[in-house]
């Protein structure tokens, strides 16, 4: 059990005031066969499967049940998609309980990079990589001498004031703001000013945007899966959306 999200990645603001926890089983793990190891078995790429397994399900309903017996039946919502919600306390915050199983990813023979794979109730499963996502934004916030976090907190609650404001409609996953920024050149950091940062972020970011063509090289944080190709349900329009109107509230343009 670990924590994940804005508050472990320290991004977080108001709006993330939900603590996101992942509960993992860790006894056995699933595997993810990338590129050239497809098809492979277990011996070639070295390791040797379980007997048995756990049904995610079945694993969902264990984590379910504990916490129930913990926090009470009306303080825990059953019905997220891929969470379970504990509602918060007299001295508590509000926190996402997220069920996952352990889960390796390889690339090529003996080696592989382990993360985590969670199955919504909708259907289909997801793999995250939390430990590289945190360690790759501690590195990416120690390289713009501590700017990178500080613009996705103030990108965050400009976003926040505009959703109050209703100059947009909703606000977009925290997850999508930390790897837009993510994503943008370590040169843009360091001006003298903090605004002159975030100028510059959005900028860059409005450039690559604007097109809605999805940036070919942008990845996620853990720098293992693409931003936007894939199934990740995110969209370029939702990026821009956001880029663009942060960018005129910042006075870039008009």
């Amino acid at each position: 059990m670990y924590g994940k999200g804005s508050q472990a990645n320290n991004t977080n603001v108001r709006r993330d005031s939900d603590v996101d926890i992942a509960v993992e089983w860790t006894e056995t793990f699933d595997v993810n066969l990338w590129g050239d190891t497809v098809g492979m078995t277990p011996q070639q790429l070295g390791y040797v499967p379980a007997a048995v397994g756990v049904d995610p399900v079945d694993f969902r309903l264990r984590v379910e049940r504990a916490l129930v017996t913990e926090f009470g039946a009306a303080s825990v919502d059953r019905t997220g998609d891929k969470a379970v919600k504990v509602l918060a306390g007299p001295t508590t915050f509000d926190a996402d309980v997220v069920p996952c199983l352990q889960m390796r990813r390889y690339d090529r023979p003996q080696l592989f990079h382990q993360g985590h794979r969670l199955y919504p109730r909708s259907g289909g499963s997801i793999d995250n990589y939390p430990q590289q996502h945190y360690d790759n934004g501690v590195a990416k916030n120690a390289a713009t001498g501590g700017r990178y976090k500080d613009i996705v907190r103030g990108l965050k609650r400009l976003e926040s004031e505009l959703v109050a404001t209703g100059t947009l409609p909703n606000a977009y996953p925290s997850y999508l703001t930390e790897c837009l920024v993510y994503n943008v050149p370590n040169g843009y950091f360091g001006n003298a000013r903090l605004l002159d940062d975030l100028r510059g972020a959005l900028s860059y970011l409005w450039g690559e945007l604007r097109t809605l063509a999805p940036p070919e090289s942008w990845l996620e944080m853990s720098e293992l899966l693409f931003l936007f190709h894939g199934a990740t349900g995110r969209s370029v329009s939702d990026a821009y959306r956001l880029v663009d109107v942060a960018w005129t509230a910042v006075g870039i343009r008009d």
